[in-house]
Formats: structure tokens, C-alpha cells, sequence
């Protein structure tokens, strides 16, 4: 057997409690099976479970569907989000929607918003959860005005006229019409955030991990991935 890490052949090393023959990399050191029966280990488990989050499975239909455990599906899903970076807010950019999207945790009556920023190419650029207040906002603005952004355009939440320079900001009715859709978009898109559904979300962890993989995912598996 060739070790698929160093492509190095591996020696016999005994056998599992199952009775599969085990075998030993001697460069690595690390032990492996020739034929895995655990779905968890095939090769396309994490990009399935990708592809199964932006398409609102939630947690326990992807591990129906993939045939693995929940407590799997959630580790693979951290691990996703984790791998993940927020991307790079360029300096050229003149112009940024930013909206706020309602949202529970465990109950309704802890609720959470998801406030996130859309560029004139219509890709989230910027996100946070949390309460509506001026503290979880300006994490989000303070992030967009160091850019050196020219106009940020919001709705007419008061919050917003303390956290953005004046100059610098837009109310307009009809200014936020890409990232009202978008809003829309999201709520078909990932279970966790439609209104009229048994799913919900459990934890605020679990709720940006599965929006970075949503709004970021793709990109960095490299298919350009925009959520639309």
C-alpha cells in the first residue's frame, strides 16, 4: 500500500479490533487502513457538506444524506469556517450597501441580527452577529471606513448616523435595493434564517460558521462561489 501523504510504500502492522489489516507508514509514522467503512473518511465528505449548507439542508439532513453522524457534520463544519478568511476589502471600493437581518438563537426571544456589507459587485464583503446596537454595528463600519470607502448606504436606522461621517453616508429609500434582496436570497438559501421553519439556530457559533462557508465557502475551494 503507498501512503497517499509521502507516496511512500507502507509495511503491515497488524490488524483493527474489526479485523481490517492495518498498515505503517515508516516516513510519516502514521497509521491507515487500506478501505475505510466510516463515510466521514471518503474523499468529497467536506465538499459535500459545503455544497449540502448553501443549499439549506440543515444539520441532521446532511448527515442523513451523507450517512454520518450529526456530531460529525458539526465538527466538519467548524473546521470549514475555520479554514476560511474574511476577504480583503480593497481600497478602490466606492461604495458599500450594509443591512441587518433578524434571527434567533435557541429561542425568539434571544434575538440576533446579522448585519453584512455588499459591494457594487453584489459579494458580501463583511459580516457580524450580534444585538442591534451601535457596539455590534460599529464593528462592521468601523472595518468599511477603514477602507477609505467613498459612500456607505443604509436604511434610516438612527444607529447608523453616529458610526458613519455624514459626508460619507446615504440614506436613501432606494440605496439598499441589492442587499434587501439579498436578504431574501439568504433567508431561501439557508434554513436557519427563514421565518417559517422548525429549524433554527443553536448556537452563535454555529450561525457564522455557517455563514462564512455561505458567503466565503466557495471562494476558497476555489469555484467563485457568490451566492446567488
Amino acid at each position: 500500500m503507498e501512503c497517499p501523504n509521502c507516496r511512500r510504500r507502507c509495511q503491515r502492522a497488524g490488524r483493527q479490533k474489526s479485523g481490517v489489516q492495518r498498515y505503517r507508514c515508516g516516513a510519516c509514522r502514521k497509521y491507515r487502513q487500506e478501505k475505510y467503512t466510516y463515510r466521514a473518511c471518503q474523499a468529497g465528505t467536506d465538499e459535500a457538506i459545503r455544497t449540502l449548507v448553501c443549499e439549506s439542508v440543515g444539520i441532521r439532513g446532511i448527515g442523513r444524506v451523507l450517512r454520518i453522524a450529526a456530531g460529525t457534520v458539526l465538527a466538519r463544519i467548524g473546521r470549514l469556517a475555520n479554514a476560511i478568511e474574511r476577504p480583503a476589502i480593497f481600497p478602490d471600493e466606492t461604495q458599500f450597501e450594509v443591512d441587518e437581518l433578524w434571527t434567533y438563537v435557541g429561542r425568539k426571544a434571544n434575538e440576533q441580527w446579522v448585519a453584512y456589507a455588499l459591494d457594487r459587485k453584489r459579494d458580501v464583503i463583511d459580516f457580524v452577529v450580534g444585538r442591534r446596537s451601535v457596539s455590534t454595528l460599529r464593528q462592521l463600519t468601523d472595518r468599511l471606513l477603514a477602507s477609505g470607502v467613498k459612500k456607505i448606504k443604509t436604511d434610516r436606522l438612527t444607529h447608523y448616523q453616529r458610526l458613519i461621517p455624514k459626508e460619507r453616508h446615504s440614506r436613501s429609500p432606494y440605496g439598499i435595493n441589492h442587499i434587501e434582496r439579498k436578504n431574501l436570497t439568504l433567508r431561501t438559501h439557508l434554513k436557519r434564517l427563514s421565518r417559517r421553519t422548525i429549524c433554527f439556530n443553536r448556537s452563535v457559533p454555529m450561525l457564522e460558521n455557517c455563514l462564512k462557508i455561505y458567503f466565503w465557502g466557495r471562494h476558497a475551494a476555489g469555484e467563485g462561489y457568490r451566492g446567488v
